[in-house]
């Protein structure tokens, strides 16, 4: 049974803080606690007994009200706790997100009644080494990519399990999970991985080299970037949101996580029917 839930929302954009005030008080009336982040609960203006730093500890699920951004944001904040998150797009298309406003509380509804299942989704996680020691170290949904400033060449050196697979030359490389293959990973010419196929894929971005192709290895390998050549400026990104700064000498060293994403499922799950919609979708898509 329910008895707390969190909300995480686009808070650059009027509609999910709008419908986050609302959905606070509709919890409220069915007698189910609402918290929130610091940062998401000064935009939604609640009370500090409804703010914690700790969200992935004191609730039952998390709501996000926004795209797929938002949905990753919540998945890197709530890690390692396999908090289940249901997202509610107020995108163009999400393609992580489960419900749609005009079905909004029925589906809640129909959540708080336990007419749901879970969706657990493999995660990345990264570390940063410079100098021979680890520097930072991130959890990550989608992915991440080494890329440098404007065309200016990248060249790294890629390794499984320390053994030497190849060398890149071009704007960049992609560490993508299975969720991430819909993502970076597919614009830069990746493999479309259907997500209960657990692999990790390795992808260039913009080869300078017609030899050069994406490879996916076993999950259980463990993925090292040698960055050979990074201009001033290359940045190393997670999930599209958290970025640091990468230099010549530096290593990537990218595994499975021990933690997975677990997705609120309410509808019957098709992936394929998802990726065609996305696929034949015009015009601007909102990622937020």
């Amino acid at each position: 049974m329910i008895k707390s839930v969190g909300l995480i929302a686009n808070t650059r954009k009027k509609q999910p803080v709008q419908l986050g005030r609302e959905l606070i008080d509709w919890f409220k009336q069915k007698g189910i606690a609402v918290y929130t982040t610091p940062e998401d609960g000064l935009a939604l203006e609640v009370g500090e007994e409804m703010i914690s730093s700790r969200l992935g500890e004191v609730v039952d699920c998390v709501l996000t009200l926004g795209g797929d951004g938002t949905l990753l944001r919540a998945a890197r904040l709530t890690s390692p706790h396999v908090v289940p998150i249901l997202g509610i797009n107020l995108g163009v298309l999400g393609f992580l997100t489960e419900v749609e406003i005009p079905e909004l509380y029925d589906s809640l509804e129909r959540f708080i009644q336990g007419e749901y299942y879970f969706d657990d989704r493999m995660m990345l996680e990264v570390s940063l080494k410079r100098g021979g020691r680890i520097t930072h170290t991130f959890v990550g949904l989608n992915d991440i990519f080494v890329k440098g400033p404007l065309a200016r060449l990248v060249i790294v050196d890629v390794f499984v399990n320390d053994q030497y697979v190849t060398t890149y030359n071009g704007d960049g490389v992609i560490i993508s999970s299975p969720t991430g293959s819909t993502a970076y990973s597919l614009s830069a010419g990746g493999p479309i991985v259907h997500p209960e196929v657990e692999v990790i894929l390795i992808t260039p971005i913009c080869p300078h080299t017609l030899h050069a192709r994406p490879l996916i290895i076993a999950a259980q390998k463990t993925v090292r970037i040698g960055v050979i050549k990074a201009p001033a400026d290359s940045m190393m990104t997670i999930d599209g949101q958290q970025g640091l700064p990468v230099e010549s000498g530096d290593e990537i060293i990218a595994a499975r996580a021990p933690q997975y994403t677990r997705l609120v499922r309410i509808k019957p799950n098709n992936f394929f029917d998802i990726l065609q919609e996305k696929l034949k979708t015009e015009g601007r898509i909102s990622y937020d």
